[in-house]
């Protein structure tokens, strides 16, 4: 399944809070810890996708779901977003407890996420279980910055085996929120531009997640091509009042 047949998200639902503009903290931390019992395989996935919580919230729930069908026994015991600097999400991390892990589990894992969300550049790393203790253990990759750790939880489960996957492309549309005329938002809405979005979308992609930012809100967008996705919204976006000095950024 690709991501044109996902339903993970509901558009309607992300719809409830959007506005054009909201001011953010400034925070660019994320928890990595993982506690897991000694017997268990940790598999942490590090999705190259821009998701608000709640938005990630659905994809875990989705998966635990799917697990249960499968009789998968698995848990979700960490994770959350990497942000930079201003506080937009550049990569979710969803942290997995296995009770068995072999090729095929890890297949059902990867295929999930390749029929949900699972954009170039995404992996997984899996942590087999040691003979010492790994309860309350930290996986730390050095690769990414503005990671929290707790530095007394002991032992730490040494890096394991990656596996790249993921075949899609993501849009950021990053719309204006400070420079347009105010009569321009007063009377035009955002959550048009969402719908819209979604609508031209249709077969190729999906708008999976949204973030707002001091002077602007960018809508992200996940499909099988970034040119093909722009070109179906370009035609709307050119001409829509509220998109003016609006930009399109390829994200993945």
């Amino acid at each position: 399944m690709n991501n044109k047949d996902a339903s993970v998200n509901d558009p309607a639902a992300m719809l409830d809070n959007l506005e054009i503009v909201v001011p953010k903290s400034n925070t660019a931390t994320a928890q990595t810890d993982a506690i897991v019992a000694n017997d268990e395989t940790l598999v942490v996935v590090n999705l190259k996708a821009k998701l608000r919580p709640e938005d990630q919230g659905e994809l875990e729930d989705a998966f635990l779901d799917v697990c249960e069908q499968l009789n998968l026994q698995a848990d979700i015991v960490g994770g959350g977003s990497l942000l930079d600097d201003n506080g937009e999400s550049f990569e979710s991390v969803i942290e997995i407890a296995l009770a068995e892990c072999n090729d095929t589990i890890i297949d059902h894992i990867i295929g999930f996420f390749e029929s949900t969300l699972a954009p170039k550049g995404s992996s997984l790393t899996i942590y087999e279980p040691s003979a010492s203790s790994i309860d309350n253990a930290i996986i730390q990759d050095t690769a990414v910055e503005n990671t929290a750790l707790d530095s007394e939880a002991e032992p730490a489960i040494n890096a394991g085996r990656k596996i790249h996957f993921g075949h899609q492309e993501g849009l950021g549309l990053y719309l204006n929120g400070k420079d347009l005329a105010p009569k321009i938002y007063q009377k035009y809405d955002i959550r048009h531009v969402f719908d819209k979005c979604n609508s031209l979308l249709k077969g190729v992609g999906m708008v999976n997640s949204y973030w707002q930012g001091y002077s602007e809100t960018a809508l992200y967008m996940y499909g099988d091509s970034y040119e093909q996705m722009v070109k179906r919204i370009e035609p709307f976006v050119s001409t829509y009042p509220l998109c003016n000095k609006s930009k399109m950024v390829k994200i993945a």
